[in-house]
């Protein structure tokens, strides 16, 4: 009984510094990609500026995370380069989906609801996927 409540322990306290390093990587990404959809707006036009927001800004705040992750959060013993690339290979895949999807909403409603909006309730549906995989598959 001892050892299951600490097991269960160990799993709480994991995900809870996941949580707050998604957190804070969720924070920094949500304020680049606002200034940089207000920056792209104009050039780049309706459609390409949120998937050039989302894609800066993801950049930015999944280097962070994988670093807080990594280091702080799985404390992982696997080779960092092996863990890297896996890593990325997610955060490509969760930003397309990401950047898709908040297109496609945002197109698809006439007089728009803000792009931040939108981008909050979809990434927050993507954080529960991520931590399952980046839990077995990354570290």
């Amino acid at each position: 009984m001892k050892e299951n409540l600490k097991n269960l322990f160990l799993k709480l306290r994991t995900f809870i510094k996941f949580s707050i390093s998604s957190i804070s990587s969720s924070l920094v990404d949500m304020v680049l990609f606002q200034a940089f959809c207000m920056l792209f707006l104009t050039p780049l036009g309706k459609g390409f500026y949120i998937i050039a927001a989302t894609i800066l800004a993801r950049i930015i705040s999944s280097a962070m995370n994988y670093l807080l992750n990594y280091f702080l959060v799985f404390k992982s013993d696997s080779k960092q380069t092996k863990a890297l690339v896996k890593y990325a290979i997610i955060a490509v895949v969760k930003m397309l989906i990401s950047a898709f999807i908040v297109t496609a909403i945002v197109d698809a409603i006439p007089n728009g609801i803000p792009e931040l909006a939108i981008k909050l309730p979809v990434d927050f549906v993507l954080f529960f996927l991520n931590y399952v995989i980046q839990k077995k598959f990354v570290y």
